[in-house]
């Protein structure tokens, strides 16, 4: 009945167009106010964690409202971000990831011209292909950064983007379970002792069809006590080059790691260990015949893992602040596969049965990269690499509508999971169960 109540003025304005609050509050010009409402009910048979509930369901909300004014050359805003859970068990992984109550996502100011950005404050970033800086999207909270964000471009050119910021610390953290899951309020914060810092170059022609971006990023953080921290401090060096045709398209990315980091964020864990990681992606898309507009792509991935937990080293790929939805599945209480200890190919297809609809279907095998290091979203690990390396089978199928002319979106997901040797033989592994995940969402625009 909430759901409704809150959609139904959205579903009557879609036969007229849109609704938008800035009009109805008939801003002046150079100020828009927009924001969107987000309620998604998951729910997941048995579990593949350490420790989780069999049966497992979680209700999200994410309220977003963005005011932004925007003169010849200046401008300004403010977006303050509400993000909620409800209906969980104690056993179910809500975290940082899922609650923000009433935080100030963004608060910058800003300088344009026909070449030049140059923005100032709290602001959230989309970097190049987004896997290792990004804007979450299905996420129920987002990534901030504090700090500057140079932005070159010239038309027909090469752009430039330079960043050194603070990563925002979201609170109450993942230590502080009853106050988090209460969707209790606190402030987030930045500290000098958690930095991020990138140059990305774009738009690097390489010949006549291949397009190139090349990139540098820098982590460098320290333990607080309200900051657990791995002490990361390393460079990420990477390219990305794709060439897009009418019938085929190809991309291919891939990064080295290397510098310092520690193994855990446990406070005993003092150890600053010798950072060597690196992933790589490739993908071949064909656009097939037919109304619906269909691609079928193949994929694989490689991220690397700890190859050996005793010889001064750590090689597990970190995948920084990306973003994995698109490529390795729904997150949420599910999240299976993430950018990091993975070896994975994989097959989708896309396709568009209408002007309001997608549909999507991907299918992946899963291994570690390294069977002696931890599945990370499982937090399983068999140091000797007797429990073999054979995460699973993961299928996962995805349909959503959004009419251009309304302010109502819908996305409606399943996966299931096969679990392979490792999730069924790995010490202290939960009962050998497949999982079955799905969720509705609704979300309005306005």
């Amino acid at each position: 009945m909430l759901l409704l109540a809150l959609l139904g003025p959205a579903v009557i304005q879609a036969q007229e167009g849109p609704w938008r609050l800035d009009s109805a509050l008939g801003v002046p010009d150079g100020l828009s106010v927009t924001g969107s409402l987000r309620l998604r009910y998951e729910s997941m048979e048995n579990t593949f964690r350490l420790v989780g509930p069999g049966q497992d369901d979680l209700l999200l909300s994410r309220l977003l409202v963005h005011a932004q004014i925007n003169g010849e050359r200046l401008y300004g805003g403010f977006e303050l971000q509400d993000s909620r859970a409800w209906l969980h068990q104690d056993l179910t992984p809500v975290g940082t990831d899922d609650v923000n109550a009433l935080e100030p996502l963004r608060a910058y100011v800003g300088y344009r011209n026909e070449e030049v950005d140059i923005e100032v404050g709290r602001m959230t970033m989309d970097v190049g292909s987004r896997r290792l800086v990004s804007r979450n999207r299905m996420r129920n909270t987002i990534n901030s950064f504090t700090g500057v964000r140079v932005r070159w471009s010239k038309s027909g050119g090469v752009g430039l983007q330079a960043f050194l910021t603070m990563p925002v610390a979201r609170l109450p953290n993942n230590l502080e379970r009853d106050r988090l899951r209460n969707n209790e309020f606190e402030l987030d914060q930045e500290h000098w002792e958690r930095i991020l810092w990138g140059l990305h170059v774009s738009d690097v022609r390489i010949g006549n069809q291949l397009d190139t971006e090349w990139y540098l990023y820098g982590i460098r953080e320290k333990d607080r006590p309200s900051l657990p921290t791995r002490n990361r401090d390393f460079l990420t060096a990477g390219l990305r080059a794709r060439n897009v045709g009418k019938l085929w398209a190809f991309e291919l990315e891939t990064a080295i790691q290397h510098g310092k980091s520690r193994a855990s964020i446990l406070p005993i864990d003092t150890t600053d260990l010798d950072h060597r990681a690196w992933f790589i992606h490739a993908e071949v898309s064909r656009k097939l015949q037919g109304s619906w507009e269909p691609r079928v792509i193949f994929r694989f991935d490689y991220a690397s893992g700890d190859e050996d937990p005793d010889d001064g080293e750590f090689n597990r790929f970190d995948t920084l602040y990306g973003d994995r939805r698109w490529e390795f599945g729904p997150t949420g209480i599910y999240g299976a596969l993430t950018r990091s200890n993975i070896l994975s190919p994989g097959i989708a297809l896309r396709s568009k049965p209408g002007p309001s609809t997608d549909f999507r279907i991907d299918y992946r095998p899963a291994w570690l990269a390294s069977d002696r290091d931890f599945m990370p979203t499982a937090a399983l690990r068999d140091r000797d690499g007797n429990s073999g390396s054979f995460i699973g089978h993961q299928l996962d199928a995805r349909w959503r509508w959004a009419p251009p002319s309304g302010n109502l979106s819908v996305d409606i997901t399943a996966a299931y999971l096969w679990k392979g040797e490792f999730l069924k033989n790995a010490p202290f592994a939960p009962p050998a169960e497949n999982i079955l995940y799905g969720y509705f969402s609704a979300a309005l625009a306005f």
